[in-house]
C-alpha cells in the first residue's frame, strides 16, 4: 500500500489543471505542509488546490523534469526521483517546462500533447548529446527454431507493436514499402504501373544485430543465399534471419516496433524543442505520392506534423528506415485522426491567429545530424520562413531508391518552401541522392554557404516552379564532385545563381555539366534564370541551356569564369524547350547554324543528337543573335584546378591568373562571402565563393561546424555554430 503523502499528492494532481510536481519551492512545501499537518485528507487537497491555482496564475516559474533508465513513472520528476519515460514527463509537461533526459537507451515513441506558446517553449533535452539514445526498435529474444546451418526464424508477438495509430498495421512488417529499393521493380508498381514482379513485396520493418542493419531479402529464396539477411513471410508471420556462421542465442537482436521515435500525433503544435538526442530505428514508409495517398505520407523518424516555431538542434538522426525529419504541413497524414490541429495560440496583443497562418512556419533545423538513414535526410512540403542550417547530412539513401515512382529523397529536399533560409550545411556521399533538391515553388528562398560534395545525382537541383527574375537566390556554395552535374534545373524558373564554385564534374560523355537546364514536361516553363560571378572548373559541358523559344526563354549569364580553351566545344545548347521537343535533331541544329550565320556543318552534336556544341565565342554569339549579350564580360581561364580533401574538409583551389578584373554583377540583398567577409557592391566583387581569392594556390578549411563522424560513430558536446 502506497504511503498516505503519495497516493495524495496523486490524486492532487489529477485533480488540478497544472501539475504540482516541480512546479516551484514554494508549491512543493505547501504540498508537504498540508499533507502532513491536517488530518482530513480531501480538505487538505481543496485547500492546496485553491492556494496552488493561486501562485500558479501569478508565476512565470517553469518546471524542469528529470528522465532516468533508473527511474520510476510513479516518481516526482525531480533529479533525486526521476521519471522512468519521456513520453510520462510529455503529459506533465506545460509551456515554460524543460524534460530533462539523462544517458541511457529509451525505446519509446515520444508524442508531445502539447505545444508551448510565444517565449515559453516546452523543451525536451539530453543531458549528454551522443549518449541519450531513443529508438524505435525493441530487444528481441525469441526461441529460434533453425531451418539450414545459417537460417533461423521466429515469430514476433504482436504485443510488441505498441505505436497503433496508424492508417495500416501497427507492425513495421506487415507494412508495404511505397515503391522498392535497391533500383527494384515490385508489386506497388506492378500494381500502379503495369510492370514488375508481383512476388518481390519489400516491406518497412528492420532487423538489427548487434548494431549492424541486416539487408532486408525480399524473396525466400534470397535470404537463404546471404548472409546477414533477413526475410519476412506474412501468412505465418516468421522472420527469417541469416545468422552466417553466429550463434542465433548470442546475438543481440532488434527490431523496429514503431514507424516513428519523436512525433506528436496532433498536428500544427508550437514552440517545442528538441535538443541533445540520438535516434535511431524506426519502420517508416517511403513516401511515393504523398499529396494524394495518406498512408505514404511524409513521415519522418522525427516529425514536426505541421508544427511551427519548432527548434530542432543538436540532434543526431540516423539507421531510419527511410526518413530522417520532416518539416512542412502538406505532407499528408498517415495516422488516425484522433483530436482536431492545434490553433496556434497567438502572442499578446496580436490578433488571433488560424492554423492557417502558423501551421509549418518559423522552424528552425540547426547543428544537427542526418546520416546513414534508408531514403532521405530532410524532406518536407509546405514551410514558411523555415531556416536549416549547419546540418551535417551524409550517406543517406542507403537503401538505393532510384528510378520511376521514387523522388522523394535528398540531403535536403523541400516542397512549397517560401521565404526559407538553406545555410551553411555540408552535404555530402549521399548515394543515388542529390544533395539539395527544391520542388514545386521556392520563391524568396535563399540557399547560400552550403558545402555539397560527391553526392550520387546533383548537387543543387531547382524543380517545377513559375516565378520571375530573382524569385530565390543559390548563392555562395561549393558544389563539387557531384557524379551528374553540379547545378541542374527542370521546369522551373526564377533563380539567381552567384558567387558559386562548380567543379569536378565526373567525365561522361552525355552528363557532367557544370549547370544544367532544360524542360522535361509541360507543366510550367524553364526561363529567367540569372547566373552571374560563378566559377566553373572541369566539367564535360560548361553551360547546358535550352534554346529561349517556347516554355524556355531569356536567360541571364554574365561575369562567370570558365576553365575551357577558346576551341573548345563545351557550350551546350539543347533543344528541350518543350515536352515533347519541338524540332527534330537535324532541324534544330540547322536552326542553331542559322542564328549563328553558318552551314549546317559547322556546329557540333553529340552523336546526332538534339545538342549543338558551341566554343566560348559561339556560345556568345548565338545568345546575341537572340538579343541577349550572355557572358559578355565572363571569361576562359585554362589551368584552374580544385581538389578537396574529405578527411580535413581542406579546398586547394589554384587559379592561375589574376581574376581581379573579370568584374561582378551585384545584387545588394548579397553582401558576404562564403566565410561572411565583405562582399563589395562596386562591380568589382572576385568571382566564386571567395573574397579572399589570390592568384596562384589557395587553402580553404570549408567546414568548421560539428565534426565530421563516420558511420557508426557518435557525437560528443556540440561544436559551436559559427554565424
Amino acid at each position: 500500500m502506497q504511503p498516505f503523502h503519495l497516493s495524495a499528492k496523486r490524486t492532487f494532481l489529477r485533480s488540478t489543471s497544472r501539475p504540482l510536481v516541480g512546479r516551484s519551492q514554494v508549491t512543493r512545501r505547501l504540498a508537504v505542509l498540508c499533507l502532513l499537518s491536517l488530518s482530513a485528507p480531501m480538505s487538505c487537497l481543496t485547500t492546496l488546490a485553491f492556494l496552488t491555482n493561486t501562485l500558479l496564475a501569478n508565476t512565470t516559474m517553469a518546471d524542469t523534469f528529470v528522465v532516468s533508465t533508473l527511474g520510476d513513472d510513479q516518481a516526482t520528476g525531480t533529479a533525486e526521483q526521476p521519471f522512468r519515460t519521456i513520453s510520462h514527463a510529455a503529459e506533465l509537461a506545460m509551456p515554460g517546462d524543460t524534460i530533462v533526459v539523462r544517458e541511457g537507451v529509451y525505446r519509446e515513441r515520444v508524442s508531445p500533447p502539447r505545444g508551448g506558446v510565444p517565449g515559453k517553449p516546452i523543451t525536451y533535452r539530453g543531458e549528454k548529446w551522443g549518449k541519450v539514445i531513443i529508438k524505435g526498435s525493441d530487444q528481441w529474444n525469441p526461441n529460434w527454431v533453425q531451418l539450414s546451418d545459417s537460417v533461423h526464424y521466429a515469430v514476433p508477438d504482436e504485443s510488441m507493436f505498441t505505436d497503433d495509430v496508424y492508417l495500416e498495421d501497427p507492425n513495421p512488417f506487415r507494412i508495404e514499402l511505397a515503391s522498392t529499393p535497391y533500383n527494384r521493380q515490385g508489386k506497388p508498381e506492378k500494381e500502379r504501373f503495369g510492370y514488375g514482379n508481383p512476388e518481390l513485396i519489400y516491406n518497412c520493418g528492420q532487423v538489427i544485430v548487434n548494431g549492424e542493419l541486416y539487408t532486408q531479402a525480399p524473396l525466400f529464396d534470397e535470404v537463404k543465399q546471404q548472409p546477414r539477411s533477413w526475410h519476412f513471410a506474412p501468412e505465418s508471420g516468421r522472420i527469417y534471419v541469416n545468422f552466417g556462421d553466429q550463434t542465433p542465442a548470442k546475438q543481440n537482436v532488434e527490431i523496429t516496433t514503431r514507424q516513428r521515435i519523436f512525433a506528436p500525433h496532433q498536428l500544427g503544435l508550437g514552440y517545442i524543442h528538441v535538443e541533445g538526442f540520438v535516434m535511431e530505428h524506426c519502420g517508416n514508409n517511403y513516401p511515393t505520392n504523398f499529396w494524394n495517398t495518406p498512408k505514404w505520407a511524409q513521415a519522418g523518424a522525427l516529425g514536426l506534423r505541421g508544427g511551427h516555431h519548432w527548434l530542432v538542434r543538436n540532434n543526431m538522426i540516423r539507421h531510419a528506415n527511410t526518413v530522417a525529419i520532416d518539416i512542412g504541413f502538406r505532407g499528408g497524414d498517415n495516422e488516425v485522426v484522433t483530436q482536431p490541429s492545434v490553433k496556434p495560440a497567438s502572442p499578446a496583443n496580436q490578433p488571433e491567429s488560424t492554423s492557417e497562418d502558423l501551421s509549418g512556419n518559423d522552424n528552425r533545423i540547426e547543428a544537427n545530424y542526418f546520416v546513414d538513414n534508408g531514403a532521405a535526410g530532410l524532406i518536407g512540403s509546405g514551410s514558411l520562413r523555415i531556416v536549416i542550417s549547419d546540418n551535417v547530412i551524409m550517406r543517406n539513401n542507403t537503401l538505393g531508391f532510384i528510378g520511376n515512382k521514387r523522388y522523394e529523397h535528398a540531403g535536403i529536399k523541400c516542397h512549397g518552401i517560401r521565404d526559407g533560409l538553406i545555410a551553411g550545411n555540408y552535404i555530402a556521399d549521399n548515394p543515388s541522392n542529390d544533395g539539395i533538391w527544391m520542388d514545386n515553388q521556392f520563391p524568396g528562398t535563399r540557399i547560400t554557404r552550403n558545402v555539397v560534395i560527391n553526392n550520387g545525382v546533383k548537387g543543387i537541383f531547382l524543380e517545377m516552379s513559375d516565378q520571375g527574375w530573382d524569385s530565390a537566390f543559390v548563392d555562395h556554395n561549393v558544389a563539387i564532385g557531384n557524379k551528374l552535374h553540379q547545378f541542374y534545373v527542370h521546369d522551373a524558373s526564377g533563380s539567381t545563381v552567384m558567387h558559386n564554385l562548380f567543379a569536378n564534374s565526373p567525365v561522361n560523355k552525355q552528363k557532367g555539366q557544370g549547370a544544367y537546364i532544360y524542360q522535361v514536361t509541360a507543366r510550367t516553363r524553364t526561363y529567367q534564370h540569372s547566373l552571374f560571378n560563378n566559377l566553373f572548373i572541369r566539367h564535360n559541358a560548361m553551360m547546358d541551356i535550352n534554346y529561349p523559344s517556347h516554355r524556355s526563354g531569356p536567360q541571364r549569364l554574365d561575369h562567370n569564369v570558365y576553365d575551357a580553351a577558346p576551341d573548345q566545344h563545351v557550350f551546350r545548347i539543347n533543344s528541350a524547350s518543350d515536352k515533347p521537343s519541338p524540332w527534330s535533331p537535324a532541324d534544330f541544329i540547322k536552326m542553331v547554324d542559322h542564328d549563328l550565320g553558318r552551314s549546317s556543318t559547322g556546329t557540333d552534336s553529340i552523336d546526332g543528337g538534339p545538342k549543338a556544341n558551341l566554343t566560348f565565342e559561339q556560345w556568345q554569339a548565338f545568345w546575341l543573335s537572340h538579343d541577349l549579350p550572355n557572358d559578355a564580360h565572363s571569361v576562359l581561364k585554362q589551368g584552374m584546378v580544385v581538389a578537396y580533401n574529405p578527411e580535413s574538409q581542406k579546398l586547394t583551389l589554384t587559379v592561375p591568373d589574376s581574376l581581379a578584373n573579370v568584374g561582378s554583377t551585384d545584387r545588394t540583398s548579397i553582401d558576404q562571402d562564403f566565410f561572411h567577409h565583405p562582399l563589395p557592391n562596386n562591380g568589382r566583387a572576385l568571382p566564386g565563393p571567395f573574397q579572399s581569392l589570390k592568384t596562384g594556390i589557395n587553402h580553404y578549411s570549408l567546414w568548421k561546424g560539428l565534426p565530421i563522424l563516420g558511420p557508426g560513430s557518435l557525437p560528443g558536446s556540440p561544436a559551436p555554430i559559427e554565424r
